[in-house]
């Protein structure tokens, strides 16, 4: 064996090394045996949602299911309101939550979570009846009732991309289904949402439209429960990984029905 091939040999084995302590350190911060145990709604197609078998599905389990996948642990699946995933999260019911969660200044500056890097790029967008002619963009809005998912980032958003003062009533729900049926009913004018996820309903839904214009473009991804720094390194080396080989995309695709260019993510809020 020659000396070049003896050094490469011990580079790999100081590193298998390196990695073992790595990786059992994170496996440490689980709250049940090698298995993260995931918050997530089941309400929010297609990041999270039950599936035509009854199952739950989406985005957010598809990718989480891959990282535990790589990471050779298990998967378990909680499902919640969105209202109360974060502060379960901070309170240890949760190793994470996975469900569209919104990379906001408050949320990575947060000491009850940790933020991991972007796992998609969304934006905010009106939601509307197909057959209201009196919404056709966002200065059609003022004054008009909007629904918003409770607890959301969405809302401050929607404030910031409107003019002061033009933000009408404000109708909070648990989820997207209760939400588009007040919106069917008329009890509600507009849906202020992120783009990706309604315009997956809307192509199923023809009662309903989402208008192009797309505003505070913003990432999502997962959120970790707080202290758990091993688990969130070991995840967030993972999706950069995956942003750069394709994966995330591919899935992207698979539930959004198109891709998102991760070369021209948003800055970081603060």
């Amino acid at each position: 064996m020659t000396e070049r091939a003896m050094a490469a040999m011990a580079v790999l084995a100081a590193g298998a090394l390196l990695a073992g302590p790595a990786a059992a350190d994170f496996k440490n911060e689980l709250l049940r045996a090698d298995t993260i145990v995931v918050g997530t709604t089941g309400s929010a197609p297609p990041f999270s949602m039950i599936g035509d078998d009854g199952e739950l599905d989406g985005f957010d389990v598809a990718v989480m299911t891959k990282l535990a996948e790589d990471l050779g642990v298990s998967v378990e699946f909680e499902q919640l309101d969105w209202a109360g995933l974060l502060p379960g999260l901070a309170s240890d019911r949760f190793d994470v939550v996975s469900s569209g969660v919104t990379r906001t200044a408050e949320r990575l500056a947060s000491d009850d979570l940790i933020m991991l890097s972007p796992y998609i790029i969304n934006g905010v967008a009106i939601t509307k009846l197909a057959a209201n002619d009196e919404i056709g963009g966002w200065e059609d809005v003022c004054g008009k009732t909007v629904g918003v998912i409770r607890g959301s980032a969405e809302l401050g958003l929607i404030e910031a991309s409107l003019p002061e003062g033009c933000l009408g009533k404000v109708s909070e729900y648990p989820g997207w289904t209760e939400m588009s049926l007040d919106l069917k009913n008329h009890r509600i004018d507009w849906i202020g949402m992120d783009y990706l996820g309604p315009s997956y309903l809307a192509a199923k839904d023809e009662l309903i439209t989402v208008l192009p214009d797309v505003r505070s473009p913003k990432t999502q991804s997962v959120a970790v429960a707080p202290g758990d720094d091993e688990l969130a390194a070991a995840l967030d080396k993972l999706i950069a990984a995956y942003r750069e080989d394709g994966t995330l995309n591919a899935l992207v695709e698979e539930y959004f029905g198109q891709p998102v260019d991760f070369t021209q993510m948003p800055a970081d809020p603060s």
